[in-house]
């Protein structure tokens, strides 16, 4: 297990890619299963919403990237390399998810502190981290220039982003003025 744990650090470091990793069904489903608990941790611990919501949210973020990679290797008629490549998202989310709760934690405990700016700025760093990191694996995957697999990366979170706030506006409304 370690070895997989440390193949995903390799692919956040960019230093091998998702044709590394291993082919196996079973293999993606517990990082699923681990990604979409480290999601509603996460999701709970930067905005207390009713759980049905959180687990909406995460299984929105799942689908997405689920739903993009699976059209684009299909488009590509790379269908063989959608389990490697969906197993390397999903663990470099969950591995910098890892590394993201310390941040999301400490950023509940200094709301109207100075610290805050510090801690936006730390998981604003880490999100560009992680969209560097899926610009590379789907560089790998696809087979496409990096600029054009960063772009994509770019627009997946965006459209996450978008589709989460239409399908739950309530996030909005809970946003606290300031």
């Amino acid at each position: 297990m370690k070895a997989l744990w440390s193949l995903f650090w390799s692919v956040c470091q960019m230093r091998r890619g998702p044709e590394d990793m291993p082919w196996s069904p079973g293999l993606l489903l517990v990082v699923v299963l681990l990604n979409l608990l480290l999601g509603l941790v996460i999701q709970w611990l930067t905005e207390p919403v009713s759980l049905l919501v959180a687990l909406g949210i995460a299984l929105l973020a799942l689908a997405v990237d689920a739903v993009a990679l699976w059209l684009l290797l299909t488009f590509k008629h790379f269908e063989l390399r959608y389990v490697q490549g969906l197993t390397t998202i999903y663990g470099v989310d969950f591995l910098l998810g890892l590394i993201a709760l310390p941040l999301v934690a400490l950023g509940s405990a200094v709301v109207g502190t100075p610290w805050l700016a510090v801690v936006v700025v730390a998981q604003m760093l880490l999100v560009g981290w992680n969209l560097g990191v899926r610009g590379f694996v789907y560089h790998r995957t696809l087979e496409i220039g990096i600029f054009q697999a960063n772009m994509l990366s770019l627009t997946l979170f965006l459209l996450h982003i978008f589709l989460a706030a239409k399908l739950f506006p309530e996030l909005l409304a809970a946003a606290p003025a300031r």
